[in-house]
């Protein structure tokens, strides 16, 4: 919830699932919102969205166009978003990687350049408290870690607020330690198939890579293992041209 002591208005940045008691208290300590913004399209940012624009009358801006409701526009990369009543303003910044359509928003205190650069929501992109899983559908490890590298620049000393897991005082320190994570991983990909093969397979670099995995993080493993498959054999591809 975005707004300054004393503003009128208010913004609401991903308002969960849609769960009425959840959505009710949020409206409550919201009061008057003037626009609602997604992250991203996954249900436990996004589901409630909808329910929530009919309790408060507010439009839902999104990068998915089919997110957005009310007589709005998709968001754009680099825009300035600002609502009468509130005195934070929010430059747009498009981070695929996570998935296709995810955004980070940088909270300005005022007008961004002229002020103070108060935060910055990054959905999951960072999510906080763990690794972050980027979609098989549409999340793209290529361009996450660019992604990443842009939060490291533009987030040094910058308070991270993330859409799980505690706020962090600078935002460049989690997202080297995401990079350094995601490198990690890719380095342990190309030892085991070099002792194994090129076409090792899935279970076996996984049993290889994530010798201490909780059972219940095996999907989560694999999945991740998949995306890095995916990304280095693209990286392959590229290189032979």
């Amino acid at each position: 919830m975005i707004r300054a002591e004393g503003d009128s208005h208010s913004i609401v940045i991903d308002p969960g699932p849609e769960d009425e008691g959840h959505l009710n208290v949020l409206g409550a300590k919201a009061e008057t919102v003037g626009l609602i913004l997604l992250t991203h399209h996954h249900p436990d940012h996004a589901d409630g969205a909808h329910r929530f624009r009919q309790l408060t009358g507010a439009p839902i801006r999104a990068f998915d166009a089919t997110a957005c409701a009310g007589d709005v526009e998709p968001l754009v990369d680099g825009e300035i978003v600002s609502v009468d009543g509130v005195t934070p303003q929010i430059e747009v910044v498009h981070t695929p990687g996570h998935t296709a359509d995810s955004a980070c928003f940088f909270i300005w205190s005022g007008k961004p350049g002229a002020s103070t650069l108060e935060g910055i929501v990054t959905g999951d992109t960072i999510a906080g408290r763990h690794t972050t899983m980027i979609s098989e559908t549409d999340g793209d490890l290529g361009q996450y870690m660019d992604t990443l590298r842009l939060l490291e620049e533009r987030g040094r000393d910058v308070r991270l607020l993330p859409g799980h897991g505690p706020e962090g005082d600078d935002l460049s320190a989690y997202a080297r330690k995401y990079i350094d994570r995601r490198e990690h991983r890719l380095r342990q990909i190309r030892e085991v198939q070099g002792r194994l093969g090129a076409d090792v397979d899935l279970k076996t670099l996984i049993d290889e890579m994530y010798d201490d995995v909780d059972p219940v993080l095996r999907h989560a493993a694999e999945q991740s293992t998949r995306v890095a498959l995916r990304y280095l054999a693209k990286q392959s591809a590229e290189s032979a041209q």
